[in-house]
């Protein structure tokens, strides 16, 4: 299964578009734990609603195979974010990836999630390989 597998624990970047793009494409940040399918975490977004700083969110779901669907409410919500948003999705193969769809009362939207680790793994992995190819060309040129 690759880098990724099917436990979803760890630090997730992504974001959320709005039907027929009638808000944002909003990012976020989220923290997940995935015990045996059970998923709790942490969100934070920025608040698109008010212009504050960010607004925070919790998480719980259930995880099964590759299937993830889970309810993210709000804390302490200022106004406009009363609701909870329901979110479901698959995990891609190599365990990397969640795509899919969220709900909220009459509206719904598309939900992208990428594995935190994997992006700073392969940030380092380009580095590394820099570093080779610069040294490659200093043993070369001397």
């Amino acid at each position: 299964m690759g880098r990724g597998s099917l436990n979803l624990t760890g630090d997730w970047s992504g974001e959320f578009g709005y039907p027929r793009h009638s808000g944002p494409t909003t990012p976020f940040l989220a923290t997940l734990r995935d015990e045996g399918g059970r998923l709790t975490g942490t969100i934070i977004e920025p608040d698109i609603v008010s212009g504050a700083a960010s607004v925070t969110a919790t998480l719980e779901g259930l995880r099964q195979g590759s299937s993830v669907d889970f309810t993210k409410t709000y804390s302490a919500p200022p106004l406009g974010y009363e609701n909870p948003v329901d979110y479901v999705g698959s995990l891609s193969s190599d365990g990397n990836t969640v795509t899919g769809v969220w709900s909220l009362l009459d509206l719904d939207g598309t939900l992208e999630m990428r594995r935190e680790a994997v992006s700073e793994e392969l940030a380092e992995e380009e580095e590394a390989v820099s570093e080779l190819v610069q040294v490659g060309d200093l043993a070369t040129s001397a």
